[in-house]
């Protein structure tokens, strides 16, 4: 249920602000696939624990630092190869380029789920001055 919660909230919040009219389909589409995708196959434990715990999905590297958190990184990767199997084929016959875009917009998107960069995320939206610029957007 959290991932149809997450879904429904991201595309009211995004409509409500306005946000919504401003996206392309693709762009809409991509924000919507990463709502619904960005706890995809999630263990229910945080990153630290796994690291910690030298989970094999952090392919047994605890003590290596990672620029992106590895549990998005794996929500990311499982959400396309959902999207790729065959009896699904979301993404067929979609031109190269439009891909790619979708996919670095909807990996992004989940990254930046990470609840380590929640803190900065939201001291961003507490500063006047990025507040105003995204009023000019």
């Amino acid at each position: 249920f959290h991932a149809i919660d997450v879904l429904q909230t991201t595309n009211a919040l995004a409509t409500a602000s306005g946000v919504m009219a401003r996206l392309d389909s693709w762009e809409r589409f991509a924000l919507l696939s990463a709502a619904f995708c960005h706890d995809m196959d999630k263990m229910g434990v945080s990153e630290e624990f796994l690291s910690k715990a030298g989970d094999s999905t952090h392919g047994g590297y605890k003590d290596l630092v990672f620029r992106d958190p590895l549990q998005e990184k794996h929500h990311a990767l499982r959400a396309f190869g959902i999207m790729a199997d065959r009896d699904i084929r979301t993404l067929d016959g979609v031109s190269s380029a439009k891909y790619y875009q979708f996919r670095s917009s909807v990996s992004k998107i989940i990254l930046a789920t990470d609840m380590n960069r929640h803190s900065s995320y939201s001291a961003r939206l507490q500063d006047p001055a990025v507040v105003e610029m995204d009023k000019q957007l």
